[in-house]
């Protein structure tokens, strides 16, 4: 019988191995569920003692796929930035995903554009093209875009979620040289710059709440009644 065009390997998304274990390997997704793990039940095994038991799970919805670290020991970085543990982040297209130390992963999608548009239609608020350093709110693109230092920070931001990011952790994004010796009128110059860009977009929603004496958190937009 011939097979369905559609489920051939090269139009699955799929995980290619790049570095350490596994080095080589193509793995395709067909399911909705991908534990990553070194116990015998995980269904991608990578045997180490570096990695979690359940360290990792790729999974879809929607037609849309993401990674969650699964409080792992030793974590899991999404493009060299460590995930939260239990956050579910988007995957887009060439994503590089390392488990721990020991192993490095690509994720290839064939229908990625057409997804990453539909993503930004879909977010009510602000969302992180982080391939190429762009901010979206309401599907609308700031322009110009972010300084470097900017991006990185918003991005650590949108990373912590609803959590607080304390005005150290944002000295040491900023000013990693600087070793702790950052001014907090520093701090507050370089949020109210980044606050007046984010307004361009949407100056009805403060994305970036001060948490008096002891730093910042994002707030995603809330739907609208």
């Amino acid at each position: 019988m011939m097979s369905d065009p559609d489920k051939r390997p090269g139009n699955d998304p799929s995980l290619i191995f790049t570095v350490g274990l596994r080095q080589g390997e193509r793995i395709s997704l067909r399911g909705e569920s991908f534990v990553i793990g070194r116990d015998i039940s995980a269904d991608i095994q990578l045997e180490s003692l570096y990695v979690s038991r359940h360290h990792a799970e790729i999974s879809s919805e929607g037609g849309y796929w993401f990674v969650t670290d699964l409080h792992s020991k030793n974590g899991v970085y999404q493009n060299l930035t460590r995930i939260k543990p239990g956050t579910r982040m988007s995957l887009n297209d060439q994503d590089k995903i390392q488990i721990g130390s020991v192993s490095t992963f690509e994720f290839h999608d064939p229908a990625a554009t057409i997804h990453q548009a539909e993503k930004r239609m879909l977010v009510l608020g602000l969302w992180l093209d982080e391939p190429n350093r762009e901010v979206y709110v309401f599907n609308k693109r700031l322009t110009p875009i972010l300084s470097p230092q900017q991006f990185t920070l918003l991005s650590e931001l949108v990373g912590k979620a609803d959590d607080v990011m304390t005005n150290d952790e944002i000295a040491a994004v900023l000013w990693p040289e600087a070793a702790g010796g950052v001014e907090s009128a520093a701090i507050d110059n370089a949020i109210s710059r980044l606050r007046d860009r984010l307004r361009e977009l949407d100056d009805a929603h403060e994305y970036i709440e001060t948490v008096r004496g002891v730093g910042r958190r994002f707030i995603q937009r809330k739907p609208m009644s």
